[in-house]
């Protein structure tokens, strides 16, 4: 499943939603044009992109001294994890950032991915600080009392079935993370619904 798919999983109208270094601006752009009425749609990125959409509320500066009091139901952090120096103290400020029910969607490059460049550095990316992989995101998340959900772990092949849990069978990751971070009281919701 696509990363814009599992996002708008994620939405619904009058959700506020931020994305944080939005680089070119697709996927800001893609969800202020989409069907779900979103009630702020916020981005913050060093450079402004060249083709932001107009309702797009755009913060050009340092994300990691990026400061607001308002509250989102989404913060997005795509690609962005492993070039900040301290992830921590970012996800301490976003958690701070998020409405009761507010999430993050991460997504980073997978050390242990199929085809993976993130132990590559590549200079259009700028440099990488940390090599994630599923169980120090884990952790790192735990520790700030953030409960996790995994999507698209491992590498999906073909319609066949057959072919499709091959990769599951070999345990062959994908080339990137994608986990949905919320606040623990979600979680605790959860199993009392149960």
């Amino acid at each position: 499943m696509k990363v814009e798919n599992i996002i708008l999983k994620y939405i619904k109208d009058g959700n506020r939603v931020m994305e944080i270094g939005c680089g070119n601006g697709n996927i800001i752009n893609m969800l202020s044009s989409n069907s779900v009425k979103l009630d702020k749609i916020v981005a913050i990125d060093r450079l402004r992109p060249k083709n932001i959409n107009k309702n797009v509320e755009f913060f050009e500066g340092d994300i990691e001294n990026f400061q607001t009091k308002e509250k989102f139901d989404l913060v997005i952090l795509k690609h962005v994890l492993e070039h900040i120096k301290d992830p921590i103290g970012l996800l301490e400020k976003i958690k701070q950032m998020l409405n009761d029910y507010g999430k993050i969607l991460i997504v980073v490059p997978n050390r242990y991915g199929y085809e993976n460049e993130a132990k590559v550095y590549l200079p259009e990316h700028g440099k990488h600080y940390f090599l994630w992989d599923r169980e120090s995101l884990q952790f790192t998340l735990e520790k700030l009392s953030f409960a996790c959900r995994f999507h698209n772990q491992f590498v999906e092949l073909d319609n066949n079935i057959f072919i499709r849990i091959l990769p599951k069978l070999f345990r062959v990751q994908n080339s990137e993370i994608v986990c949905v971070a919320m606040v623990g009281k979600q979680k605790i919701d959860n199993e009392k619904q149960i």
